[in-house]
């Protein structure tokens, strides 16, 4: 570990308590001068250290340590079970980018980037991902021997993985939207992006990268014009309890590698279809020459959206052919589910 993470454990340890410079110093065999330059670091980074006089520095106990250490902490066991190579980091261009490249120059299947802000994040078809910080922002890389059709359902993975780790971490029932965003009322909290490359000729994946974001907490200064009437948090305005980002984060990992490890068993399909947001609802069913109004009836064991038509015309539609949104909500802005 780095002088800054051996700090940081013992901040951890003596939250509340005041530690002096010169215990510090002794304890990491570094200068005071050292420490004062990784306690400035810290306070960058988001940590709340108060310097009292003679009595040293204080770790405030509110303080929500998220690092490397402590997501693998939460992860337990599961680390070494699964082959995870998690790294957390405070700032990234975009994840799913740098570990598309990562993936190119051999990283193993499991490697995952965690970043608490992106810079040029990136949502489906080329659009910018909004990426503040107060968000968990996490891609890893999967070498899966699939067809095609099968990879399909590595998005379908990712929504009842954040699903189920919002529920189980949060305490908050969410809702998923078809085909992988993740909705708390009629607000979006969390999205799903996964790329990939292909072999034409055998028809399979050479690897795929997962990209997950969600807005654990407002950002600071509420969110843009643009994105207020369909973009919320888990939390709102509030913010989260300490450890609650690393654990939702080791939560969302454990719960996809168990589902696929275990997907020609398709086990997270009744969450998937349970949990539909759309079912039952009237739709537009937007394609490139038509809008056109239907009921959605479902998901199908594929992943599917199933669709009836005004004429009584049923379909069974695939992601990536069309897009939907909710008849009656549109706003000035844009559809609040699309």
């Amino acid at each position: 570990m780095s002088i800054r993470e051996k700090l940081l454990e013992i901040f951890k340890s003596k939250a509340g308590v005041p530690v002096t410079g010169e215990d510090l110093a002794t304890k990491l065999n570094v200068t005071r001068s050292a420490v004062w330059k990784n306690v400035i670091a810290l306070r960058e980074a988001g940590f709340d250290i108060r310097s009292e006089g003679n009595r040293g520095y204080i770790f405030s106990p509110e303080n929500d340590v998220f690092t490397t250490e402590s997501v693998r902490k939460d992860l337990g066991d599961g680390t070494d079970a699964l082959g995870l190579f998690v790294t957390v980091v405070d700032e990234s261009e975009s994840t799913n980018k740098e570990m598309k490249a990562a993936a190119k120059d051999g990283a193993p299947e499991g490697t995952c980037l965690i970043a608490k802000k992106q810079t040029a994040g990136k949502g489906r078809l080329g659009r910018k991902f909004f990426s503040p910080k107060r968000g968990i922002y996490l891609s890893f890389i999967l070498k899966p021997r699939l067809s095609m059709q099968d990879s399909m359902m590595l998005t379908t993975i990712a929504a009842v993985a954040v699903r189920d780790a919002i529920e189980e971490v949060c305490g908050v029932d969410t809702g998923i939207k078809w085909v992988n965003d993740v909705y708390i009322g009629n607000k979006k909290v969390a999205g799903i992006l996964t790329e990939a490359t292909a072999d034409i000729e055998t028809q399979t994946l050479n690897f795929g990268v997962v990209g997950i974001g969600i807005n654990v907490t407002d950002p600071e200064g509420g969110w843009p014009e643009e994105l207020k009437e369909i973009a919320g948090s888990i939390y709102g305005e509030k913010m989260a309890s300490p450890g609650v980002m690393s654990k939702l984060s080791a939560a969302v990992i454990k719960n996809y590698f168990e589902y696929y490890r275990k997907l020609p068993e398709r086990t997270f399909m009744e969450s998937y279809a349970k949990n539909q947001i759309l079912t039952g609802k009237d739709i537009y069913v937007i394609k490139p020459e038509s809008s056109i109004k239907a009921t959605a009836l479902g998901v199908d064991r594929e992943g599917r959206l199933m669709v009836r038509y005004e004429d009584g015309r049923e379909e069974t539609i695939f992601t990536g052919e069309v897009s939907v949104r909710l008849a009656g909500t549109e706003t000035k802005n844009r559809p609040v589910f699309e």
